[in-house]
């Protein structure tokens, strides 16, 4: 039987359409999803010898307050952290990952002190930190106002969805500037009887500028105000860094 030609040459046009299209729309996707190395890592940088120094500041708010129930049994702390990048390895998971050498200080004019080893790394689809042999998920990727997870995916802690707020915006502190930061809420619960808020601020080409902490136990007065029970208050704020 013989082909009919014109039934030929349709067939191998639409044949040679469909890879066409096909082609494009390859094309296209590669446009909207830049490769995640290239345009999220920036917010979690781990290169050996980088160093970053924070001021912190912690108040804890004791159970005795004075007759009245006013919150006046306060102690506070500050001190400064500096976490140096050390040298890389190859962690349990298969993984690279880096060590993370950790010192304090009472101030500026005391000698550091080494406080504690910590690890982290990045891969495909998020940035880790393993503190004090207790793995959080900083980061998720892609990084956009949609995405949602669970922080302690990797270990015995409550589950925490963790959220992007405030991205690629700039942000200052102290006297440090930063063109493109992203703001990570990681808890923002508040009753009757408690208040618990954990955030985390991350720059390009820098990593983390600011946490906050907060964890209290709480409880409403007839007047309208709340009265401190108990609990804590944590924050660290970048003073300087390896530029």
């Amino acid at each position: 039987m013989i082909n009919n030609p014109v039934s030929v040459l349709r067939n191998y046009f639409l044949l040679i359409s469909g890879v066409f299209m096909l082609f494009l729309f390859s094309c296209k996707d590669d446009v909207v999803e830049p490769p995640i190395n290239s345009t999220y890592t920036g917010y979690f940088p781990l290169d050996s010898g980088f160093w970053v120094i924070y001021d912190a500041d912690s108040v804890v708010h004791l159970d005795f307050d004075d007759p009245f129930n006013i919150d006046t049994a306060i102690e506070r702390y500050s001190f400064q952290i500096r976490e140096v990048i050390d040298s890389g390895f190859v962690d349990a998971e298969g993984d690279w990952a880096y060590r993370i050498s950790r010192y304090k200080r009472g101030s500026d004019t005391l000698p550091w002190t080494f406080l504690n080893l910590w690890t982290a790394k990045i891969n495909g689809s998020s940035a880790q930190r393993v503190e004090d042999n207790i793995r959080f998920v900083k980061l998720s990727f892609p990084i956009n106002e949609r995405k949602t997870w669970n922080g302690n995916a990797f270990n015995y802690y409550t589950e925490e969805d963790y959220a992007y707020s405030q991205i690629h915006q700039p942000y200052s502190i102290q006297s440090n500037h930063f063109d493109s930061t992203v703001t990570v809420i990681q808890n923002d619960f508040i009753s009757n009887v408690n208040r618990i808020y954990k955030s985390e601020v991350y720059a390009n080409h820098v990593g983390m500028v600011f946490k906050e902490q907060d964890s209290l136990n709480t409880v409403n007065l007839p007047n309208g105000t709340v009265l401190i029970l108990n609990g804590t208050t944590y924050q660290l704020r970048i003073n300087d860094y390896k530029h």
